[in-house]
């Protein structure tokens, strides 16, 4: 007879990671202990103990750059608003002032044509500055002259001219004349009428227009120059050519008309340094 084999059952495979109870593994090793302070009797003379360090948070040192940043920035101001209040009483600024001082023109013709109309003029004009200051000179830049009939219609432009830069001593009173022509300026035919009976009546009304550029000295320190522009009139032939007071203009600073305020009550509306105010203010007594 044939013997049967006993069949064996397959060895389960262990998976990763099993530990077997019964066998028991290395003991993990404990950290050694920490080292305690000897008592004051067994220390070294003159060893001190060791510091413990300590992490400065990052929010801290911002907010001491920040309170450091806020202290020198109120100083600054402080210091410069007493520079300010110093120079003020010292210097004792005061405004230029611009008069249109004559206006004359010479020839101003309105010639209809079958193609339109058109007017040929040729005007002079002088315009007296003051620096009333003391101890503060004013300085001009070139720059470019205007002129034009005031008319219902709007104003129609008769001349330009270049107009030299200057430099105006203290207390100084300057006349500045120049001549501006213009030929063949087209306009309508109902407005050359009017030039035309204006003209002959002394009636007809100028606006003149400087554009240049300002600023200051003072000693050997001088400021930088702003652009500015001066308006005056409209005014009548009858006013320009007549001996009374002159009219008296006023200029714009960056196509922003200052208000016609004192001067005190400029410069309480501006609360700026005394330069700047010299060149921001644009009310002329």
């Amino acid at each position: 007879m044939v013997e049967e084999k006993p069949t064996s059952k397959p060895v389960l495979q262990k998976p990763p990671g099993y530990r077997d109870p019964a066998v028991t593994g290395p003991v993990a090793p404990r950290p050694p202990p920490r080292r305690q302070p000897l008592p004051p009797a067994f220390r070294q003379p003159g060893k001190p103990l060791p510091r413990q360090r300590y992490r400065r948070s990052r929010r801290c040192s911002c907010c001491r750059i920040c309170c450091w940043a806020s202290a020198v920035a109120l100083v600054a101001a402080a210091i410069l608003a007493v520079v300010a209040a110093l120079a003020y009483l010292w210097f004792q600024p005061r405004l230029p002032s611009f008069r249109l001082e004559s206006l004359n023109a010479t020839q101003l013709r309105v010639a209809v044509r079958p193609d339109g109309t058109f007017v040929d003029a040729v005007t002079k004009v002088g315009i007296l500055v003051s620096n009333p200051n003391g101890r503060i000179v004013v300085e001009y830049g070139d720059g470019m002259a205007r002129v034009s009939v005031a008319d219902d219609d709007g104003d129609v432009a008769v001349g330009e001219a270049a107009i030299q830069g200057f430099e105006q001593g203290r207390r100084n009173r300057t006349v500045v004349r120049f001549a501006a022509a213009a030929k063949g300026v087209a306009v309508d035919e109902v407005a050359g009428a009017r030039i035309r009976a204006g003209f002959r009546s002394r009636e007809v009304r100028f606006v003149v227009e400087v554009r240049t550029k300002v600023g200051i000295r003072v000693g050997g320190m001088s400021t930088g120059k702003v652009p500015i522009r001066v308006g005056c009139g409209p005014v009548s032939l009858k006013q320009g050519a007549s001996s009374g007071k002159p009219p008296k203009c006023r200029f714009y600073l960056l196509r922003c008309p200052i208000p016609p305020l004192s001067l005190r009550e400029v410069l309480l509306w501006l609360k700026l340094s005394p330069i700047t105010q010299l060149l921001m203010v644009g009310h002329f007594h």
